[in-house]
């Protein structure tokens, strides 16, 4: 994709307050219809403040990269490498979160950013990337399958006092 009206950046410290802010929004769109108001507000607490944030890209194994649109920062991607990564999958890399601003979806920004997370795995030598998505968001799976994702297994994901399923997606480099 060459739209140039998206721009990708690599992030750095700075951007900890924008991307804590880009996730809770982010995650609120898209899962605050199927989960309850306390279990919402125990997980955006823990998982999207700044200085969470900041401790996350202070991490040498993972790397952030947002993507903005109509000069807006509108959507961020993590990528997680090595002892970084959320479970242990050898030879691949992981996609932590891929979010992006409800105003923007299926503008292209998703593509852009998984373009490249999947060019940064390829330089570092990966011979894939892995990530987990909620078994029930199906808008999500059906990008990812999109782009070459196919389900390889499940683990469970802690929201709140909800135990949910999280589909594992690899996509393998040829």
């Amino acid at each position: 994709m060459n739209d140039p009206a998206i721009r990708l950046c690599t992030c750095t410290p700075a951007c900890a307050s924008a991307l804590a802010a880009i996730g809770a929004q982010t995650f609120t769109e898209t899962f605050s219809s199927c989960n309850t108001e306390e279990d919402m507000r125990e997980y955006l607490a823990h998982n999207f403040t700044p200085e969470l944030l900041l401790k996350e890209l202070s991490c040498p194994l993972s790397e952030f990269y947002t993507a903005e649109a109509e000069g807006e920062t509108a959507a961020y991607i993590k990528l997680n490498f090595g002892s970084a990564q959320t479970e242990n999958f050898p030879g691949l890399a992981e996609v932590q979160r891929l979010y992006v601003l409800k105003k923007y979806k299926r503008a292209g920004l998703g593509t852009a950013l998984m373009r490249q997370a999947e060019r940064r795995a390829r330089e570092s030598g990966a011979a894939g990337l892995w990530l987990g998505v909620w078994e029930h968001n199906y808008p999500a799976q059906a990008f990812y399958q999109r782009q070459g994702f196919v389900r390889i297994g499940q683990h469970p994901f802690v929201l709140g006092e909800d135990v949910q399923t999280d589909l594992i997606l690899c996509k393998r480099f040829d």
